[in-house]
Parts: C-alpha cells; sequence; structure tokens
C-alpha cells in the first residue's frame, strides 16, 4: 500500500477522501450502510457536497475518537505490537482507507468503534455487513493478514473484541463494486431532491350539529356542511398522487373524511335524541354521510394504488437497466453468451415506505445485479481467452459452460484436453507410419517375388530354347531313297510306315494343344521320365 502522510481531520485528509473510494464509503457502495443509501453516495460523489455534520454527531464522533485513543494500548496488549495510525491507497492508487492502526509489519489492522448495545453483544459471525465491508476494504488496500475489530468505550470494562478475516471472494466483490460504482457515476444524473414528506394542512369540514327546538324546529347548518364538503371533494382531496407529499396530505385527508363520517354519525344521535322522527333531517344527513364515506374509501384506494403502480414502475425501471446493461455486456464478449441474472425487486423493496427509499432499494438491487454481470463477463473473457490461445478450438465444443467455470479448473480441462488429443494424434500417427511400412514391405516383397518368377521364367525359357534347339540338331534327317534306272515291271503297292514328323513339329503339336509357347513344351518334354518314355515305345 501506499502511505499518505496527511493527519486524519485535516483539510488534505478531507481532499484526498473527496478524489479517492474510502472504505468508510464501501458499505454505501454496496448497498449496505446503516447511515447513507448508495443513491446519496452517488449524488455525493457527483456534486462534491456532502451532508454537514451537525453538534450532535460531532459529539458522537468525538467521544468515539477518544475512546479510540483510550482503547489503543489495549489493543497493542493484545496483538503485541505498537500500532500506528495512518491513511493509504492501494498500489492502483484507487482505493483508500484510513487505519486506526496498523502494525509495523502492515501484516495486522485495528478497527475501533464506540460501543453500543448491538456492538456489546457481537461476534465475528453476527457483525453487521456495514463493519465488514469497511474492514474488507482496509484489508484489500493494506495487503493485510487480519483485523482486530474493538468495540469498547476505551476501557477494559466495556470491550468486545475479536478477529476479522476475509476472502478473495469478498475482495473482488469490492473491487467489482466499486468499478459498478464508478460506471454509474460517470452516467449519472441527479434526481429531484427527495426531502421528507410533509402533508398539506387541511382545514377539516365544519362540525356538523343539529339543534330541535320544542316546537319540533330543527337548526342545522348542513347547508354549509355540504358547501364545504363539495369544495372539499372537488378542489382539495388529492385524486393523482405522485410524490411522497402527495400521499401524506391524501392519507390526511382521508382522516378528515373518517372524522366528517363520524360527526355526522353524532349529529343523527343528537337529533334522535331530541325528537323521534325527524325524517327530512335524517335522509339529508344520510346522504352527506354516504358521500364522505364513498369519497373517504376512494381515497383510501387510490393511496394504495397509486403506491402500487409507483412500485410497480420503480421495479420495472430497474429490471429495464439490467437487461440494458446485460445486453451492452453481451455484445463484447465475441459468440459467448452471459447466463441469467436473477432480480428481485419486490424482495428489495420489501418494508420500504416513501418514494425515496423505493427508490433506493431498487439502485441498490440494479447494482448488485450489474457486478453480478460484470463478474461473469469477466470470468468469460478470461476463460475465452484460456481456450483461444491453446490453439485447438476444436476440442472445446462445450466451451461455453466451461467460459462459466473457474478459470483454474478451465486450465486444467485445456491442458489435459490437448494432452490426450496428442496422444491419440501420435498413436493415430504411429498406426499410420506401421501402416505404410507394412504396405512398402508386402509391395517390396511382392516385386521381388515378381522378379524372381520372372527370373526363373526367363531361365526356363531359355533352357527350353536351348533343348529345343539340341533336340533339333540331334535329329538325323529321313534317307532320300537313290534313284536307280529299271526296267519296267509290273506295279506293286508296299504296305506304307507311319510318318514320324520332327522334333520342331511335335514341340508345336505340344504347345498349340496346351496353348503355350514351344519354350514351356520343350522344358516339359525335358522333366518327362526317360524310364517311361522307354516303356511306352
Amino acid at each position: 500500500m501506499q502511505i499518505q502522510n496527511v493527519t486524519q481531520g485535516s483539510p488534505e485528509w478531507k481532499a484526498l477522501r473527496t478524489n479517492h473510494n474510502t472504505a468508510s464509503e464501501a458499505p454505501a457502495m454496496m448497498g449496505k450502510s446503516k447511515y447513507q443509501t448508495r443513491t446519496a453516495l452517488m449524488e455525493q460523489k457527483a456534486t462534491g457536497m456532502a451532508e454537514e455534520v451537525t453538534p450532535a454527531q460531532q459529539a458522537i464522533f468525538d467521544r468515539g475518537h477518544a475512546a479510540e485513543a483510550a482503547a489503543r494500548p489495549i489493543a497493542e496488549e493484545i496483538i503485541g505490537e505498537e500500532l500506528f495510525p495512518a491513511t493509504a491507497l492501494d498500489d492502483d492508487g484507487v482505493l483508500l482507507a484510513s487505519f486506526d492502526g496498523v502494525t509495523m509489519l502492515e501484516d495486522v489492522i485495528w478497527e475501533h468503534k464506540l460501543i453500543n448495545d448491538t456492538l456489546r453483544s457481537a461476534t465475528v459471525d453476527t457483525l453487521d455487513e456495514h463493519y465488514k465491508i469497511q474492514m474488507d476494504q482496509q484489508l484489500l488496500v493494506s495487503g493485510a493478514e487480519k483485523c482486530l475489530f474493538m468495540a469498547s468505550d476505551g476501557t477494559t470494562d466495556d470491550c468486545n473484541h475479536f478477529w476479522y478475516t476475509t476472502t478473495p471472494e469478498r475482495l473482488a466483490a469490492i473491487k467489482a463494486g466499486w468499478e459498478q460504482f464508478r460506471a454509474d457515476l460517470a452516467d449519472y444524473q441527479p434526481r429531484k431532491q427527495e426531502r421528507p414528506a410533509t402533508a398539506t394542512v387541511t382545514e377539516d369540514l365544519p362540525a356538523v350539529s343539529v339543534q330541535v327546538s320544542g316546537e319540533l324546529f330543527i337548526v342545522d347548518n348542513f347547508d354549509r356542511f355540504e358547501e364545504s364538503l363539495k369544495l372539499f371533494l372537488d378542489e382539495v382531496l388529492v385524486k393523482d398522487p405522485q410524490t411522497d407529499d402527495d400521499f401524506a396530505t391524501l392519507q390526511g385527508q382521508v382522516k378528515q373524511l373518517k372524522k366528517a363520517e363520524e360527526a355526522l354519525d353524532a349529529a343523527e344521535t343528537q337529533l334522535l335524541s331530541q325528537v323521534e322522527t325527524v325524517d327530512k333531517a335524517k335522509r339529508r344527513k344520510d346522504m352527506l354521510q354516504e358521500l364522505t364515506r364513498k369519497n373517504r374509501l376512494m381515497a383510501e384506494k387510490l393511496v394504495e394504488s397509486q403506491k402500487r403502480a409507483i412500485k410497480l414502475k420503480i421495479a420495472q425501471d430497474g429490471k429495464q437497466a439490467v437487461e440494458d446493461h446485460g445486453a451492452k455486456v453481451q455484445a463484447t464478449l465475441d459468440g459467448y453468451t452471459l447466463p441469467r441474472v436473477p432480480t428481485d425487486f419486490n424482495e428489495a423493496m420489501k418494508g420500504k415506505r416513501t418514494i425515496a427509499t423505493l427508490r433506493d432499494a431498487a439502485d441498490n438491487e440494479v447494482a448488485r445485479a450489474k457486478i453480478a454481470i460484470n463478474e461473469y463477463a469477466d470470468a468469460i473473457r478470461v476463460n475465452a481467452k484460456i481456450i483461444s490461445e491453446a490453439g485447438y478450438e476444436f476440442l472445446f465444443a462445450d466451451r461455453q459452460q466451461l467460459a462459466l467455470k473457474d478459470s483454474e479448473l478451465v486450465k486444467l480441462e485445456v491442458e489435459s484436453r490437448i494432452a490426450r488429443h496428442k496422444q491419440e494424434e501420435e498413436r493415430r500417427l504411429e498406426a499410420e507410419r506401421q501402416r505404410i511400412a507394412a504396405e512398402e514391405k508386402a509391395k517390396a516383397e511382392r516385386e521381388a517375388q515378381q522378379k524372381a518368377d520372372a527370373q526363373a521364367q526367363a531361365q526356363r525359357e531359355a533352357e527350353a530354347e536351348s533343348m529345343a534347339c539340341k533336340l533339333a540338331e540331334k535329329t538325323d534327317p529321313e534317307p532320300v531313297a537313290e534313284q536307280v534306272k529299271s526296267e519296267p515291271r509290273a506295279e506293286y503297292k508296299a504296305e506304307e510306315k507311319p510318318f514320324r514328323p520332327n522334333d520342331q513339329d511335335i514341340l508345336r503339336a505340344i504347345a498349340a494343344e496346351f496353348q503355350v509357347d514351344v519354350h514351356t513344351a520343350a522344358a516339359w518334354v525335358l522333366e518327362m521320365n526317360q524310364q517311361e518314355l522307354q516303356r511306352v515305345a
């Protein structure tokens, strides 16, 4: 953290607080403050104008400062180290925190509050969020491990204390909350100043009186009452309440109408107590009473219906603001889809009685939803970058679901899938290499066999041709009879001997019979068993 050389309460300290987001303002920013609404803080930051401290408030502050100074030795004894008051910025120079005490090593901080009935019985589990959020920002700014929370009057007799530690999630919520607050502040448009509701003073209707003389002469002021009642109903009664003032005025007028009804009832009782039958006066009284009653009921219903209508309008505006923000963020996510962030404006506005408090409650719910949307978007962007930079996007068809998980889990899942893919790819490539090697080996073997077969065939053909040539050389030519001139004699026809074809003809005949070449036929003849040939011959 960056220690600031300012004294708490000094003009320099106040100027520093004006220009930064302080720990004491963090509860209001989160909509959890006991003293200020988020809307009021927004207006204060936008205008630079803060409410003046009243003398009564200053007296409480002075008592708190005195108790803090007196309790410092008690805290130092508990911690075992000396404590120093400090004001510091975080490392980014954005968030500010004032510390009642910080140790020299800045690893422990101390926060003191003036004791009251609530804090006297508080524990770390029951402590109000207002205080926890302030300490969250103090721990965020300082980087300390823990905070000693103490509430006392400056003595050990009335002192409650315990250790408080935060979580990464709570620190992230502080950062996200201020980020959204600054975004809302940039778009801030001042609303009409809401002041405490004040009802317009409305004069009561004339008192109703009826007098009956002994001669049955009735004296009443119904004419004046009727004139005033109609004027009140036509010109004074609020018929379209829009502001807290209107509602306060109308509720007062409802009470006046009810009072007038009761007065008319009393007049009737008074009349009937003086005379048994005064039909005309009674009928007129009944008419006026009914007119009063109907308008009172109308006014009561109007109060409720208009309040519901205004509450519904505030809720609808809040819902639309959340949807608009979601659509704006969605457009930046490059195909990823934001999950739906639920809102409950009815629950947020529950128990609120004025328009101002209804709007504050709705604004807090809008801010909460916007922060949740931003957190989802930030997580999606981080995880989308992890998936994209990994370079194997085809492995992540479920990237929408992955993008919403913790980034560390996403890193592990991405690394695991890529490792499995590489292993499977290596196995596939190895199988492919083995297949190609086997095919090449088989091809080489086939070619070698074909070559060997061709060589053997060529050798057989050469041998057959050689044998055929040798057979042809060994075959003696048929003898030619010598021509002897002789005396003619009687013709004698001797028995003819079988004609023997030569070897070439025999080989050609065998080749033709079995449809092979002469060389193959010659090879067959050479392979014949000579003894078998001799036996057959």
